[in-house]
């Protein structure tokens, strides 16, 4: 039986530009791109390093090409953060170094709920790649989709279970959306964000 569900977009508005994408590319769309952004991953910082919190992000909307690897970890009782940034046309490719996060999230609050532990060689992107393809049919039992996008992908670790909950964000465009505006080609599309709980169920924010 299929059910009716309520989903509220956001409707924006982009003027793009055409530009190429290099063959090394990673898109976290696709299981080959996911598998490519974990090996990424766990060569920048480490297949054994537990972390409680990893990100992925694309390099700008309309498009799941990968931009930036993000992850938080507890060490020595603080926590920290550490990105990765993929080569773009004006910069090359950038591992910064380990950041202690502020004073404010240095708290006995906020490190108690990052007691998480996840090692980067554990990371599920098969789990990853299913939750997204469940989100797409969702979208499409509301609309018809001419193509979608992964704009960014967060996992996080529960302190106390060690289970795994993750957000995302789709980017949406529906056939026949774009008009020209001079020499701009203006997109409409929408953001659909998503919330997987630790038993797997996902359901749309909002």
């Amino acid at each position: 039986m299929k059910n009716t569900l309520k989903i509220t977009f956001i409707l924006v508005m982009l003027l793009i530009t055409s530009c190429g994408s290099d063959k090394g590319t990673i898109r976290i769309s696709t299981l080959e791109g996911l598998q490519a952004a974990k090996q990424l991953a766990m060569t920048s910082f480490g297949a054994d390093l537990e972390v409680y919190r990893l990100e992925f992000y694309s390099k700008e909307d309309l498009n799941s090409d990968l931009g930036s690897i993000t992850i938080k970890y507890l060490k020595d009782g603080k926590l920290f953060s550490r990105r990765y940034t993929t080569k773009t046309n004006y910069a090359e490719a950038t591992l910064e170094d380990e950041k202690l996060l502020n004073d404010a999230f240095q708290k006995k609050f906020h490190i108690k709920n990052a007691q998480g532990k996840l090692k980067i060689s554990d990371l599920d992107v098969d789990a990853i790649f299913s939750n997204v393809n469940k989100g797409v049919v969702l979208i499409e039992e509301e609309m018809e989709i001419d193509n979608y996008q992964v704009r960014e992908y967060y996992v996080e670790v529960d302190t106390k279970t060690n289970k795994i909950s993750s957000d995302f964000e789709i980017h949406v465009t529906e056939p026949n959306n774009e008009t020209i505006e001079g020499r701009n080609i203006v997109t409409n599309f929408y953001e659909v964000e998503f919330k997987v709980d630790e038993n797997g169920e996902l359901t749309i924010k909002g």
